[in-house]
């Protein structure tokens, strides 16, 4: 499994959500993309031309570049998102935002859904019992990192994130010599 440990600022984000059951991710997530491309994202990437304050706000963000996981009791809100840059919030869409943080980073390749699907199950059914619980515990959403390209390229680049704290009584520079000795690889 490919991870990297990395200390990022906060980030903001802006997009739009929806609320899916964790046994339904492996269908509604896909579905929730198709639904958005169909409707907000089809006649656009077609012009390049924004017709309204929405799909102004997808191009000036990139909004799909990433999709935010965020827990809540017996669902998640599952967002499609892009790193907000400022700016108004048209109706329709709302901001997230991380907190400053150490990141857990994985990445795979392959087509979607499949890669990033299996790079999930690895996360949390291989990292996070071996060694993602001393880690856990800086909040409760996770990030989905998105490459711009085909999609269904068998090099197609995509990761998952996953905000982290330092292990209890660890110092900054025991901090920077755990995350340098586990490193794996680089994400996208």
């Amino acid at each position: 499994m490919n991870v990297k440990y990395e200390h990022r600022p906060k980030m903001t984000f802006i997009g739009f959500s929806t609320f899916i059951r964790p046994e339904e991710g492996p269908q509604k997530c896909p579905e929730f993309w198709d639904k958005a491309y169909a409707q907000k994202y089809a006649r656009l990437w077609q012009t390049m031309k924004p017709e309204n304050a929405v799909e102004a706000a997808i191009l000036e963000n990139n909004i799909g570049l990433f999709a935010i996981c965020d827990g809540k009791d017996n669902s998640f809100e599952y967002w499609i998102a892009g790193l907000y840059r400022g700016g108004g919030v048209p109706e329709g869409l709302k901001l997230y935002t991380f907190p400053e943080s150490d990141w857990a980073m994985f990445s795979a390749r392959g087509p979607l859904p499949g890669s990033l699907q299996a790079l999930n199950a690895q996360v949390w059914q291989e990292w996070y019992p071996s060694e993602g619980q001393k880690y856990m515990g800086n909040g409760s959403a996770t990030l989905e990192v998105y490459s711009p390209g085909d999609m269904r390229s068998p090099d197609y680049a995509c990761g998952i994130w996953v905000p982290v704290r330092r292990p209890a009584g660890q110092d900054e520079g025991e901090a920077a010599a755990t995350v340098a000795t586990m490193t794996v690889t680089g994400i996208l």
